[in-house]
């Protein structure tokens, strides 16, 4: 008799924020590519954005199952409960409960010295890529708790009713000069995460984060741009080429979703608060020449 697993390593049901595009749409392929039976995209992105992105998620659903998978689109605000309340709803009507969720959801914000930022600018980035994640794990985490484990777990393991895989960043352990907002953002996103971890853990639900490296995504398209008020961009082709230098090489947003797919797994059962670097390296290279 074999020994090696075989059976789906995720075979539940996800729910992602941000999930239209860029590092989200990719995780949300992971989590169909593992056998996940139902994926929720939960987006602010237009129509035809959220259609062509359930589009790309569905021809990596399994399809010779008993169990049909099945991916969805709901559009809805980071920001507003109201929005994520009803959006877990409708995966619970759709799918019958919620297993793992991905909290990417975000924007950059304003690129400049503090002293040239808008307040409500700066207070913008810090509702989305903060304040979104709080609520998004509080409407997450109501559902998880009160619903049985997913089962399947292997002999010794503790049954998984939930994980929770938040969005963090490289500037959630440092900073760049025209951040604050980001920098701030991500740092405390890496602190509810922790805290909302120790919270959680007793229940049969895991919390973690990532924080992903230089990937050219949609929300760095601001950065290559003259800023109101500024003379010159804040990223230019070689600066981002001398990030990639030192995370070693061009990132892809594959392997940013298999992470977070991997570390939503009950084989991860003993990850809790947990910053996951996805960076090549680049947080530890002092020298990149």
């Amino acid at each position: 008799m074999s020994h090696y697993r075989s059976a789906p390593l995720l075979p539940g049901v996800a729910f992602i924020t941000g999930g239209g595009r860029g590092l989200g749409l990719a995780i949300a392929q992971s989590f169909a590519k593992e056998g996940a039976r139902g994926v929720v995209i939960f987006d602010i992105q237009p129509d035809d954005v959220m259609a062509g992105a359930v589009a790309s998620v569905e021809q990596f659903l399994t399809k010779d199952s008993s169990v049909q998978p099945r991916c969805i689109a709901i559009r809805g605000d980071v920001t507003k409960e109201a929005d994520l309340e009803a959006a877990v709803a409708q995966t619970v009507t759709e799918f019958g409960r919620l297993d793992y969720s991905a909290n990417f959801a975000g924007i950059v914000g304003p690129l400049a010295a503090t002293w040239d930022i808008k307040l409500e600018d700066w207070k913008r980035v810090i509702e989305v890529n903060t304040v979104g994640v709080w609520l998004s794990m509080k409407v997450q985490l109501a559902q998880m708790l009160k619903q049985d484990p997913i089962g399947g777990e292997e002999t010794g393991r503790v049954p998984q009713k939930g994980s929770i895989v938040n969005c963090a960043s490289v500037n959630s352990i440092q900073a760049g000069a025209g951040t604050t907002g980001y920098s701030a953002a991500k740092h405390a996103v890496l602190g509810l995460t922790k805290a909302a971890a120790l919270e959680a853990r007793g229940q049969g639900v895991r919390i973690n984060c990532v924080s992903p490296g230089f990937l050219l995504t949609k929300l760095l398209e601001p950065a290559f741009k003259v800023q109101e008020g500024q003379t010159t961009a804040l990223l230019t082709g070689d600066a981002w080429s001398a990030y990639e230098k030192r995370q070693g090489r061009k990132a892809s947003f594959e392997e940013v979703g298999d992470v977070v797919a991997l570390l939503s797994s009950q084989r991860m059962s003993l990850v809790v608060g947990h910053n996951l670097v996805i960076d090549g390296g680049f947080t530890v290279n002092e020298n990149p020449e």
